[in-house]
């Protein structure tokens, strides 16, 4: 045993005492839909992974290396929520990295209940009062350090499926764990991440979507009364598809509403249920 590291006051040898990823939040994560004996949207999720890596200069493991271990945990299970996680091998001292190698955690939970009238009449949703932190280095990166969502989700209301947090500028971001959409007119809104918030694979395949529907697809700083005012709002991330919204703030929309249902079937994810 180590007499120079203590955990709950005991010598500790575990190698996750010296990782990056508990000392410095150094790495990046997936969460991913295990379905059918597959990932769902393998390629956009290790796209994603390579390129938030990238951003960290970090090494990103072979798809086929995390296709063997993610099968072997969830293989089986008919659904998982698995995640994984890769993080800067330690090395050196202090924050300054001293080495691009990864090292790696693979996770696979058991997903919640399916919430089919979700998807059938819609989410409700509030506002959270934190602020999300801005780095525009990390923004799109779905990085190790998650405490404005931890914070956001203190104290979460009775019978609220997901909370919307807003920018310092006041202006309307993302969910504590999904993408935030809107329809107005015939344009399909979301809100730039240039400063802050994680670009998720479900928010790149509704952007790529949007036109085949006949609606122009465009980034736009989204305000309350835009927000408010909107004919549709939904919401998406990669283990719930799109949850369109039924009630935020005192306002109510009928949902699905027509274009929300056509993205949903377009999407074809494995958790969507329109029955």
């Amino acid at each position: 045993m180590n007499d120079r590291v203590l955990h709950d006051g005991a010598p500790c040898d575990d190698g996750f005492a010296q990782s990056r990823a508990l000392q410095y939040g150094d790495g990046v994560f997936r969460t991913m839909l295990w379905s059918g004996g597959r990932i769902a949207d393998w390629d956009l999720q290790m796209d994603k992974l390579a390129a938030d890596c990238a951003v960290l200069s970090l090494d990103c493991p072979l798809p086929a290396l995390l296709r063997d271990e993610i099968a072997r945990i969830a293989g089986a299970d008919s659904e998982a929520a698995v995640k994984v996680i890769v993080a800067r091998r330690p090395g050196g001292r202090g924050y300054r990295q001293a080495t691009s190698a990864s090292e790696r955690w693979v996770y696979a939970f058991p997903l919640a209940a399916r919430i089919a009238d979700v998807y059938r009449s819609g989410a409700r949703l509030d506002f959270s009062d934190v602020v999300l932190s801005e780095q525009p280095l990390l923004a799109g990166v779905k990085h190790l350090n998650r405490l404005d969502q931890v914070l956001a989700s203190r104290a979460w209301p009775d019978g609220i499926d997901e909370r919307l947090m807003r920018d310092r500028e006041a202006h309307i971001v993302c969910g504590t764990r999904t993408n935030l959409f809107c329809v107005v007119g015939r344009q399909l809104l979301t809100p730039p991440l240039n400063r802050c918030g994680v670009a998720g694979i479900m928010r790149r395949k509704i952007l790529e979507c949007g036109p085949a529907l006949g609606l122009s697809v465009a980034e736009a700083k989204l305000t309350d009364t835009v927000l408010l005012g909107a004919d549709e709002v939904f919401v998406c991330n990669s283990l719930i598809g799109l949850w369109p919204v039924r009630r935020l703030a005192g306002q109510s929309w009928a949902a699905p509403g027509v274009h929300s249902k056509a993205l949903m079937r377009v999407l074809r994810h494995p958790r969507i249920s329109l029955q």
